[in-house]
């Protein structure tokens, strides 16, 4: 069975054809028994271009709808090539606050 980070990468990579994918797992950092719940997606493609930030979510979310409703939480960070070229990382992901 694939893992639902292996399906994310697949699916973003035939969605998009990014220029750069970076898909990370940070169940860990959260509370309960979940190994596969929370992901962070960075994501450099042409093809957000003439989108809008929410239109690019919005992208991501339909894209994902069915998982969605197994995975608790999908940080997203979408960008440009040319938004990249400036920023070239992406924001860390905060601190659960129902970690022990």
């Amino acid at each position: 069975m694939i893992s639902m980070l292996s399906h994310i990468e697949d699916q973003l990579q035939l969605a998009l054809e990014p220029e750069y994918l970076e898909v990370v797992n940070e169940s860990s950092q959260h509370s309960g028994p979940a190994t596969e719940s929370h992901f962070k997606i960075v994501v450099v493609s042409s093809d957000f271009d003439e989108m809008k930030l929410i239109d690019r979510h919005r992208f991501i979310n339909k894209l994902f709808s069915e998982e969605l409703k197994q995975i608790h939480a999908l940080a997203m960070h979408t960008y440009t090539p040319k938004e990249w070229e400036k920023r070239k990382a992406a924001p860390d992901s905060p601190e659960c606050a129902s970690k022990p």
